[in-house]
């Protein structure tokens, strides 16, 4: 027995004591968000060659050593949380973080926004996706990624463009029945005001009655810029001028089905034209500098049938909408599947800000580990594929969750077993190689 036997087990030693390293190193991540286990393997010391009488060529090894170690990518359980900016990635991929201007990816979707309004990782690393163009208000993957900044300023006002009105107006009514309802339109300070639709029943025709119903959709006088305080007559907004008693502006036509027809502003045609949507012109100058802006009345639902019947049932609005909004702070932030931060604002609306990215490698167990629960590449790994949650190979975004470590307890403890069987092995060894070698001295006295 040769010295070679010592050098031989203590490989051994080396090598038990760094896969308890690596186990520890698992166990002691066991609840680290995002952590992937290590695995370890080992390979063979090509040691001493030698021929044998036959001719054939040998060898003998001279123990173990270290040959990787390596990253297990597969996924781990989800565990929800309270937090709206925790994600976990469903899937393949992987979170882009510049981190002091070198890129990083992670499966810790930990995030939250700094002083700045910056998404940033648990450990401050910038989350980086695509933002939203200020000019469409879309999007714009087409600009790469970039770091994601949620603005904290105000959105600004929205006017009202567009309203829909759903209703009856009873058939059964007497001719001169009057009906009203209200109109909510933002002007383009954010300023609110309640227009009034007023309207009465006119039949008309003779031998062959034809049942409208005339409107007029008016805002008090005071409103308006340069008029006088306090001078609350009803103005027109279809004739832009004060309103007359009966409304007189317009009207909506029906059939002896109680279906709507027509509808036109102005006096009534010779020949009614097929229904469709109006345009309220407005553009009145309101008191706070405001301006109210022509507005689509939607009398065509999207399916193609009228959002207004002439039924012999009792007159009323069954459902009423438009478009507008006031300035608003925004409240809170919302993350979808596919990665998009909608900012949500206290006045109702809601704005998609960014679109967090994802990254997709050729092989993730060779990525190469940095720290803190960040990757990089390698040249094993490949360099990354970068793309949005949901696009094809990408795995989708989870909100109010995280995933957690896909350590397996049972498994890390069976490998302490197994490694502090070969640190034992290996030690004995050493003493049954040391007994040896003392008996091989004990010879000559």
């Amino acid at each position: 027995m040769g010295l070679n036997t010592f050098s031989t087990a203590l490989s051994g030693l080396d090598s038990s004591t760094m896969g308890l390293n690596v186990v520890g190193n698992n166990l002691a991540n066991l609840n680290t968000v995002g952590f992937k286990e290590s695995n370890i393997t080992f390979s063979e010391v090509l040691g001493q060659q030698f021929s044998t009488p036959g001719g054939n060529l040998n060898h003998i090894g001279l123990g173990s050593q270290v040959q990787a170690i390596r990253e297990e990518f597969s996924q781990g359980s989800v565990q929800s949380s309270n937090n709206p900016l925790d994600v976990a990635i469903q899937g393949q991929g992987m979170l882009i973080l510049d981190d002091n201007g070198s890129r990083a990816y992670s499966r810790a979707g930990n995030m939250h926004l700094d002083s700045n309004g910056n998404l940033v990782a648990g450990a401050g690393a910038n989350i980086q996706g695509y933002l939203r163009d200020a000019v469409t208000g879309l999007i714009n993957r087409a600009a790469g990624l970039q770091d994601i900044v949620i603005p904290n300023n105000l959105v600004a006002p929205t006017p009202t463009t567009e309203f829909e009105l759903g209703m009856n107006l009873d058939a059964a009514a007497a001719t001169g029945a009057p009906f009203s309802s209200t109109i909510q339109l933002f002007d383009s300070q954010g300023t609110s005001h309640l227009a009034t639709l007023s309207m009465v029943k006119a039949v008309t025709g003779g031998a062959t009655p034809v049942t409208r119903w005339r409107y007029d959709i008016t805002i008090p006088t005071d409103e308006i810029a340069g008029s006088t305080p306090g001078d609350t007559t009803p103005f027109s907004l279809l004739t832009g001028a004060t309103a007359t008693a009966s409304p007189a502006a317009g009207a909506l036509v029906f059939n002896g089905s109680g279906t709507l027809t027509s509808a036109y502003i102005g006096a009534d045609p010779a020949v009614n034209p097929p229904l469709a949507n109006l345009t309220i012109p407005a553009g009145q100058t309101m008191v706070n500098g405001g301006t109210l802006s022509p507005a689509n009345w939607k009398l065509i639902a999207d399916n193609g049938t009228p959002n207004v019947s002439g039924f012999a049932s009792t007159s009323e609005v069954t459902a009423s909408s438009q478009n507008g909004a006031a300035s608003g702070i925004m409240s809170s932030l919302s993350i979808r599947s596919d990665g998009t931060l909608a900012a949500i604002f206290n006045n109702g609306t809601t704005i998609d800000v960014a679109q967090i990215g994802l990254a997709q490698f050729s092989d993730f167990d060779a990525l190469t580990e940095l720290g803190g629960g960040l990757y990089g590449e390698s040249a094993a790994s490949g360099a990354a594929r970068v793309g949005a949650p949901g696009d094809v190979g990408q795995g989708k975004l989870m909100s109010s969750a995280l995933e957690q470590s896909n350590v397996d307890l049972a498994t890390e403890l069976t490998k302490i077993i197994t490694f502090q069987r070969g640190y034992q092995a290996n030690a004995k060894m050493i003493t049954t190689a040391d007994q040896i070698l003392q008996e091989t001295l004990n010879i000559k006295q």
